[in-house]
């Protein structure tokens, strides 16, 4: 009963245009902007920090290490952004928060074509995918605390 809960859960939250991974506990935004808006790396954070989704306000650009929970390399052909999320743009490039340490003007970003991250120049214009924590200590457990 349990197991029906949950995944009856998982489908009224992808109607309401977000998805929550269990294993991390992050709320990822999955709506139609995913794949149509593309911005700088400093509008995609100022984006992400706008954002009022669902009620909810407390979004953030992820980091680069956030976005790979959702990469899915499995597959051997076709997408790597993992099954559920419905918006994405195929075998675009997505902004992560994080910047690349020994070159500060670029920032890393997640390639949903191939699985692969790498950098770019900041000023360039990419995908972007919110992000939120849905339940903070569940994601400081598994996530952060390691």
């Amino acid at each position: 009963m349990k197991s029906f809960f949950i995944l009856l859960l998982f489908v009224l939250i992808a109607n309401a245009n977000i998805l929550i991974d269990p294993k991390t506990a992050f709320m990822w935004q999955d709506v139609a902007e995913n794949r149509g808006v593309i911005l700088t790396w400093n509008e995609a954070k100022e984006n992400c920090a706008e954002l009022d989704l669902e009620g909810f306000s407390d979004w953030w650009l992820p980091s680069e290490s956030e976005m790979a929970t959702i990469v899915d390399t499995s597959r051997p052909t076709g997408r790597k952004i993992k099954k559920g999320f419905v918006y994405y743009k195929k075998n675009a490039t997505y902004w992560t928060a994080s910047t690349y340490a020994w070159n500060a003007p670029h920032a890393w970003v997640i390639d949903f074509g191939n699985g692969t991250s790498y950098t770019l120049p900041k000023e360039e214009r990419r995908f972007v995918r919110c992000v939120r924590c849905s339940d903070f200590k569940k994601c400081i457990e598994l996530f952060y605390e390691k």
